[in-house]
């Protein structure tokens, strides 16, 4: 009961918990209203009417319904936040999004990322505003159940902690799901740029949303917004390591860049190890299989070692989406 009666009086201390910093009384430099009714403002010398017109256009490329008529403001603020170095924050309880830093981030490209995850947060409240509560349907979909969550963000907030409060998991949902994608180059596969600048979940211990399609099905028929079927990209599965192989299932999908990482161990856990890493690209063709070839590792090294830990590192060259797999073991000793 106790439990019950403090979730109550959270729920109803909620919008004016998210009140504190939600607008900005400083003199603006520039302002443009959008024809769904945002109005942008621009509290630093550095944008102008132009820049926050190409402001909107980055906000519109997140796919959106009915609820960005009812995003009010998106205040461009020259300096730093007061209590930390974020380029972003949200505010339920005035529908607004404030972008910080603007003296030094004066590309509206810039803020691309920053500014569908606000987004996330506008979408979320809208349309799933219980959310943040413990055992919501959301949770429980997600995947999150014995997942390392912090339920505290309106009364004990702390910038270590954003990966694990359930709204800023939520927002980064929507960056993946439904956020603005771009395409990257298959010439920066081989540099590692491509995996650098792909865009992942901020909280790569939690399970995979892009193959969660429970997780999709429930956030469509929520919102009403379908998720792009280019979206779905599966965690690679062992299947099979050999001498000359190490294969996994994937997603039957072309244009997904993955980097497998390899390091070699010795029983006594000394410094002496050896790190490799192999690239498979899937073109044109789709498969249910990736092989990574193992003929270009030296067989001194499979001989020398008595394990490998090894992840893989994945990117759609699409969409720029990806994410980084668990490690696991593998004993040199147990192939096949």
């Amino acid at each position: 009961m106790s439990k019950i009666r403090t979730y109550f009086i959270i729920l109803l201390l909620f919008p004016f918990l998210l009140s504190f910093d939600s607008s900005y009384n400083g003199e603006y430099f520039a302002t443009y209203q959008s024809p769904e009714g945002i109005h942008f403002f621009s509290y630093s010398t550095e944008w102008d009417e132009k820049d926050l017109m190409a402001l909107y256009q980055e906000l519109i490329k997140n796919k959106h319904g009915k609820e960005i008529k009812l995003l009010q403001k998106v205040n461009v603020i020259g300096h730093s936040h007061a209590t930390s170095l974020t380029k972003g924050s949200y505010h339920a309880s005035s529908n607004s999004i404030m972008l910080y830093q603007g003296d030094k981030y004066t590309d509206p490209a810039a803020y691309r990322q920053t500014l569908s995850h606000e987004y996330g947060h506008h979408f979320a409240y809208h349309y799933f505003p219980s959310h943040h509560f413990p055992f919501s349907d959301w949770e429980s979909i997600r995947g999150l159940n014995g997942s390392k969550l912090r339920w505290d963000a309106f009364w004990n907030y702390d910038e270590s902690n954003h990966k694990f409060y359930p709204q800023e998991i939520f927002a980064e949902d929507y960056v993946l799901l439904y956020g603005a994608a771009n395409k990257l180059n298959v010439k920066d596969v081989f540099t590692n740029e491509a995996f650098y600048m792909r865009t992942q979940h901020e909280n790569q211990q939690l399970p995979n949303v892009l193959e969660n399609q429970e997780l999709h099905i429930f956030l469509e028929e929520g919102s009403g917004l379908k998720i792009d079927k280019d979206r779905f990209l599966q965690s690679p599965k062992l299947s099979d390591w050999s001498d000359d192989k190490l294969s996994f299932k994937i997603s039957a999908k072309a244009f997904v860049a993955y980097r497998l990482n390899l390091t070699f161990h010795n029983l006594d856990d000394s410094n002496d190890i050896e790190k490799l890493e192999l690239y498979e690209i899937t073109l044109n063709e789709t498969t249910d299989f990736l092989h990574f070839s193992l003929d270009q590792i030296d067989p001194d090294i499979l001989s020398e070692y008595a394990y490998v830990t090894t992840n893989i590192d994945v990117v759609d060259l699409s969409t720029s989406l990806g994410f980084e797999t668990e490690e696991i073991t593998l004993n040199i000793g147990d192939k096949g």
